[in-house]
């Protein structure tokens, strides 16, 4: 956050790929004296369990991890069997979790 503010000092929202990436980005605003969300808005990945209590809470995408690691499995069964698999895309779907962070 600190290089990408220096670069770009008119950022007003982020969204990362991870919610420790946002964790370490709240903590840089705070540091920087911004205030999250008023002028920056922070938007993580994954709802791991520290999210609901950072300061401000974050909001953040959640998926179904046990889901995919089973449709994973399922697919790489099937392209182990067929030598193909019928679904080269599956849409496993998500959750925005609205918190303070944004």
């Amino acid at each position: 956050l600190a290089k990408l503010l220096d670069e770009h000092p008119d950022i007003d929202a982020i969204f990362c790929g991870a919610d420790i990436m946002a964790l370490g980005v709240i903590m840089e605003a705070h540091a920087r004296k911004l205030e999250v969300p008023g002028q920056l808005k922070v938007i993580g990945y994954g709802d791991q369990n520290f999210a609901a209590d950072m300061d401000p809470p974050l909001t953040t995408i959640r998926i179904d991890g046990t889901k995919i690691g089973k449709l994973a499995a399922s697919m790489l069964i099937e392209k182990i069997e067929t030598g193909a698999s019928k679904r080269a895309k599956v849409d496993v779907g998500f959750t925005l979790i609205e918190r303070g962070s944004a």
